[in-house]
């Protein structure tokens, strides 16, 4: 068995950046979900349903520590 290692740096490129992506938008959709309990604990209006339930679903999730180090490249390495 062999392995292509042109189209598997490839693969695992792309599988890198859909990750680097789905953490950022976990973080900008967290920051704006604190933004709008903020503006919501200020407000006499609170919203419920479905908007609501997605916004405690996303407070839920959890990156660690080592898959946010993932992340972060190396300066100076070859």
């Amino acid at each position: 068995m062999t392995i292509e290692l042109d189209s598997t740096l490839a693969q695992a490129e792309v599988l890198f950046l859909s990750f680097a992506q789905t953490v950022a938008d976990i973080d900008r959709r967290k920051a704006e979900q604190q933004a709008q309990t903020r503006s919501d604990s200020q407000s006499l209006r609170h919203r419920h349903g479905s908007a609501a339930s997605a916004a405690t679903n996303l407070a839920t999730i959890q990156l660690s520590e080592d898959l946010r180090e993932l992340l972060k490249t190396e300066t100076g390495r070859s």
